[in-house]
C-alpha cells in the first residue's frame, strides 16, 4: 500500500491544506512573497477561493483558463511566504508543471532486511514548493487578468446576503482585511482533522516533523529519494521511520514520521532526526545545521470525511487525501479540474470519491497498520520490490485488478487476511447500525 508523502514535500498536508506549523527559517531556498496584494477588496466576485494552497491554486488556474470574462479572488491567510512543498510521481494532472523544483527516477525503502528500490523514468518523483508554485499561478493570473490573489486575508466567516433579492444568490465572505460578495465561494482548506472516529473505523495520526539540513561535506545521495527508513528502529510501539529528499549533495529534507493513534504521541521527532543523522551519514553536530522545519499531523482514516458545517453557504474540496498514506497532491490536481467546472456551471461540487476497491484496499490497510505496526517495514519492502511502473500506477490510481492482485500476493498472507476479515467484520457493524 502506499507510503506516506513528504509533507514538508507534500504533505503531506494535503496535501490539500491539513493543519500544519511551520517553523520560519531559510528553507531550501529563497523565496518571493505569495503573489500580489491587492490593498483593497473588490465589491463582488464571480468566484471567492479560500486558500491558496494546493487545492486552492490548481482551481484557480483551471478557472483562469475557462472564466472567460468572470472574476476570480483566491484569499490566502497566510501573508509570509508559504514554507510548505508537496511530492508526487508525475501523471501529468498537475496544471502548473512549470513549477516543479527538483525531480528524481529513483527511490529506495530501507528496512533491517535490506534495501528496496525502484524506478519509473516516464513518471518522476517530484518536489514541488509552495512558493515556486505561487510564482508560476501569479504569471498565469496576469495574463488572464481576471484572477487576483490576496494574501494576509484570514477568512473568517462565509454566509449569504440577506441584503440580495430574490433573483441573486450572492455570498458574503467576511476576513480581517474586509467583506466582498461572491456568486460561489469554494473552501479549499481542506477538511480538518478528526478528533475521533466510531470503532468499527480506524483513525491513525501521521504525526510528522520534516527538517531541512545542511552539510559542511558532501554526504547526500542526489540520485536517490528514501521514501522510508525503517533500518535501526526499535521494537514495538506505532509505525516509525525517517524519509529523506536529497536535493544537493550537501543538502536534504530528514523528516521523522509516526502512525500513531495518539493525536498526542510525545515521540522526540527532533532527536530521531539528529540520530539519524549521525547514524547513517556519520555526520557529528558541528557538521550540519538545521535551516528550517515543517511539522503537522494528517489523518489516516477510512471515516467519510466531514465538512466546516459552519460554512454552509460555501462549497468544499473534501476527500483529496488518501487515507492509507495521506498522499494528496496529485489527487486535489486531479478534482481541481472537476471542481472548476462545476463552479463555472453553476452545479454543486462533488466531493472526491475513490472507486470501491480502493477504498476496501485502504480500509484493509490501515487495519494492519494499526493492528500489526511491527509488521509494516516488511509490507512496504515488498510492496516496493516490485516492478517500479507497477508500484507506481498503484500509488497513482492508476492500477488495473490485475496490478492490485500482484500487490497483494506480495504482502504477507496471514496478517492482511486477519485485516481483511476485521474489515469485513467492521463493515456488517456498520451495516446493522444502519438498519437499525
Amino acid at each position: 500500500m502506499p507510503p506516506p508523502p513528504s509533507r514538508v514535500a507534500v504533505s503531506a498536508v494535503s496535501a490539500a491544506d491539513l493543519s500544519t506549523s511551520t517553523t520560519p527559517g531559510a528553507g531550501a531556498h529563497d523565496a518571493p512573497a505569495p503573489g500580489p496584494v491587492r490593498s483593497t477588496l473588490p465589491a463582488r466576485v464571480d468566484v471567492a477561493v479560500v486558500g491558496g494552497g494546493c487545492s486552492g491554486l490548481s482551481t484557480a488556474v483551471r478557472l483562469a483558463r475557462t472564466a472567460g470574462d468572470r472574476s476570480v479572488l483566491v484569499l490566502e491567510g497566510r501573508s509570509a511566504p508559504d514554507p510548505r512543498s508537496w511530492c508526487s510521481w508525475v501523471d501529468g494532472s498537475d496544471p502548473l508543471p512549470e513549477a516543479h523544483s527538483v525531480s528524481w527516477d529513483r527511490w529506495e525503502v530501507r528496512t533491517d532486511s535490506g534495501t528496496s528500490t525502484g524506478t519509473d523514468p516516464d513518471h518522476p518523483y517530484v518536489l514541488v514548493r509552495a512558493t515556486d508554485r505561487v510564482a508560476a499561478a501569479t504569471e498565469r493570473f496576469a495574463v488572464s487578468g481576471r484572477v487576483h490573489i490576496v494574501a494576509g486575508a484570514p477568512v473568517t466567516a462565509v454566509a449569504p446576503d440577506d441584503r440580495s433579492g430574490d433573483d441573486t444568490h450572492d455570498v458574503v465572505v467576511h476576513s480581517q482585511v474586509g467583506a466582498v460578495l461572491a456568486g460561489r465561494v469554494l473552501d479549499a482548506r481542506g477538511p480538518r482533522c478528526p478528533e475521533d472516529v466510531a470503532a468499527d473505523r480506524v483513525l491513525l495520526h501521521q504525526r510528522f516533523v520534516g527538517r531541512w539540513v545542511t552539510a559542511t561535506r558532501p554526504v547526500f545521495d542526489t540520485t536517490t529519494v528514501t521514501l522510508m527508513d525503517f533500518s535501526g528502529e526499535e521494537r514495538g510501539g506505532p509505525v516509525r521511520f525517517v524519509y529523506v529528499l536529497p536535493v544537493t549533495p550537501t543538502e536534504a529534507l530528514v523528516e521523522s514520521t509516526l502512525f500513531t493513534p495518539d493525536p498526542a504521541d510525545p515521540f522526540d521527532h527532533e532527536d530521531h532526526v539528529a540520530r539519524y543523522v549521525r547514524r547513517r551519514w556519520g555526520l557529528e553536530q558541528d557538521e550540519w545545521r538545521v535551516v528550517d522545519e515543517e511539522r503537522g499531523c494528517i489523518p489516516m482514516t477510512d471515516a467519510p470525511a466531514t465538512r466546516d458545517e459552519r460554512w454552509t453557504a460555501a462549497e468544499h474540496v473534501t476527500g483529496t487525501t488518501r487515507p492509507s498514506s495521506g498522499y494528496g497532491f496529485a489527487r486535489s490536481n486531479r478534482h481541481s479540474a472537476v471542481v472548476a467546472r462545476h463552479l463555472l456551471d453553476g452545479t454543486p461540487v462533488p466531493p472526491f470519491t475513490d472507486p470501491a476497491r480502493t477504498r476496501f484496499l485502504d480500509a484493509v490497510f490501515l487495519r494492519f497498520l494499526r493492528d500489526r505496526p511491527e509488521q509494516a517495514p516488511e509490507a512496504f519492502g515488498r510492496l516496493f520490490a516490485l516492478p517500479g511502473p507497477l508500484v507506481v500506477r498503484f500509488l497513482s490510481e492508476r492500477s488495473t485488478p490485475l496490478d492490485d492482485l500482484r500487490i497483494v500476493l506480495a504482502l504477507q498472507k496471514r496478517p492482511f487476511l486477519t485485516a481483511l476479515v476485521r474489515t469485513l467484520a467492521d463493515a456488517l457493524v456498520r451495516r446493522r447500525r444502519t438498519r437499525t
